[in-house]
Formats: C-alpha cells, structure tokens, sequence
C-alpha cells in the first residue's frame, strides 16, 4: 500500500488532492489558432514556477489531442490555489475540479465505518 503524500504546504496542514479534467472543443483548439498557440505555450511552461509559488504539486497531466481533454491530478493545500493554477492556461475550456482521496485515507474511512457498525 502507498503511503499517504506528505503536504506540499506549511508543516501540519494536510494535503487535499484535486482531480482536474479540461476539455475544449475543436473550434477553440489552441492547435487550429497560431495567434493563441504561444501563450498557450509560455503558460504550459510556466506551470512549474506557478505551482511553487501556489504550493501546488502536479502528479500528473495527460492529455489527448484527439478528444481535446486533459486529466490533471494536483495537491494543494486549499481550493483557491488550484483554480489560480489551471485559470492560468489561456484557452477556453470547460473545467471540472473534483476533490478526491488517496485510496489509504478512503480504506481507513471504510475501516472505521465498518468498526461502529
């Protein structure tokens, strides 16, 4: 079993997962519209920098071209930060933000759920 994530934040503040899905469509692809295409970039490269300044680690971006969607998985320590983190992108896009659990945090719920049953 993985261990729980340490925070990313001050000493003794737990960490909050968020899972992110970013979807555009065809017509605002920063792919099909080369005026956008470089600030896109610029902010896909400054992501990094953004995200130390926020306190916001990435686990992971994936994205698929073809479906125009991207699966981000960030831990910050509040909300607020998140959405400054992916607001940053410059592209028109549907954003769905979905606080979620390590897997060890919902089995030892499941545990004591079950514990006072």
């Amino acid at each position: 079993m993985t261990k729980r994530p340490t925070s990313c934040g001050p000493k003794g503040v737990t960490p909050m997962l968020f899972h992110v899905t970013m979807t555009h469509t065809e017509e605002n692809c920063a792919i099909y519209h080369r005026e956008i295409m470089p600030d896109v970039l610029e902010s896909f490269e400054n992501l990094e920098a953004l995200g130390k300044e926020l306190n916001v680690k990435l686990h992971y971006n994936t994205m698929c071209g073809p479906a125009h969607v991207a699966y981000i998985l960030l831990e910050a320590d509040n909300l607020s930060a998140i959405s400054r983190y992916v607001f940053s992108i410059p592209m028109p896009a549907k954003i769905d933000i979905v606080p979620v659990e390590h897997l060890h945090d919902t089995i030892t719920m499941a545990r004591a759920a079950t514990a006072k049953a």
